[in-house]
């Protein structure tokens, strides 16, 4: 009975110093401001591991930096280093712990146009503010979740491996997406863009200009272009590949498949066999639209 009795108040003890743990948990806090002049550097990178990443408006004409944190320790703070004119931000000696938390908010003033570069391996990047930038902006996540919008650059990079990638009205003159198994939304995107993909799914409309898009495993193309001013070429291996041309587009089209069926809403227009599609639609047809599948289907419309 003694026993017993020893058993069950070491039970008790523990099960209250685990709610008391609970309860105990402390409050994410600001901890650590850096702040920048623009002038000090060309390029501005930040590369931390598991922190959402705020991309939000100075009401100034300094770049600042929040740390938030629900432990407050020196050496959990951001490092920062210079070399060819890019400032790089890192984060501190960071705990492991699951108990840990932390995130960070950047501000970016509105005349700010030097290039911009967000990394975060598993956290957030989110960034919504106008941004209008001659030089790039790029954003990489191993597994977190990416979106972007209000966002004008020379050339705009996003890269993913089992993240989710959002983008909305984002203007450059070069959009270039990597991503393993990510999926990936875009709409009113205007630009040349360059997707890759293995096993994501990209939807993607209110396209303006031109693309290359390729899905190399079990991944699905859907994109639609409300103005195209250069080639389009897509290809899916296994996955289904549906494109939306404007109805006013004249252009050369070929679709060819080796085991997936073709369906296109402008047929009468075009010479069609078992597995393949080719033709030329309008008078001028100074663009060239070429869709190809392994396995997958292709379906067309205007």
């Amino acid at each position: 009975m003694k026993c017993n009795f020893i058993s069950f108040t070491c039970v008790v003890f523990l099960l209250m110093g685990i709610l008391s743990g609970r309860g105990g948990q402390k409050a994410t806090v600001l901890v650590n401001t850096l702040t920048f002049d623009m002038g000090d550097f060309e390029s501005l990178r930040l590369d931390y591991d598991a922190d959402d990443i705020h991309v939000l408006e100075s009401d100034n004409d300094k770049v600042v930096v929040n740390e938030y944190m629900n432990e407050n320790k020196k050496n959990y703070y951001a490092r920062t280093s210079m070399q060819n004119g890019e400032l790089l931000i890192t984060e501190g000696d960071r705990p492991r712990r699951s108990s840990f938390e932390s995130y960070i908010e950047i501000y970016i003033p509105q005349d700010y146009t030097a290039s911009l570069s967000l990394h975060s391996t598993s956290g957030t990047i989110n960034s919504e503010i106008a941004l209008n930038l001659s030089g790039d902006f790029s954003v990489d996540t191993t597994s977190g979740v990416i979106e972007v919008s209000n966002t004008k650059a020379s050339t705009v990079k996003a890269i993913s491996t089992n993240g989710s990638l959002s983008f909305k009205s984002v203007d450059a003159d070069e959009i270039n997406i990597q991503t393993t198994n990510a999926t990936t939304y875009m709409n009113q995107i205007s630009g040349a863009i360059s997707y890759q993909s293995k096993g994501g799914k990209l939807t993607a409309s209110s396209l303006s200009g031109s693309g290359s898009f390729n899905a190399s495993g079990e991944g699905s193309i859907d994109i639609s272009f409300a103005d195209v001013t250069s080639d389009i070429y897509a290809y899916s291996k296994n996955g289904t590949l549906m494109v939306t041309l404007p109805s006013g587009l004249d252009f050369k089209f070929s679709a060819t498949t080796k085991e997936g069926s073709i369906d296109i809403s402008f047929a009468d227009q075009l010479v069609i066999t078992d597995n393949a599609a080719s033709g030329t639609v309008g008078t001028y047809p100074d663009i060239t639209v070429e869709l190809e599948t392994r396995n997958g289907d292709i379906k067309v419309s205007r």
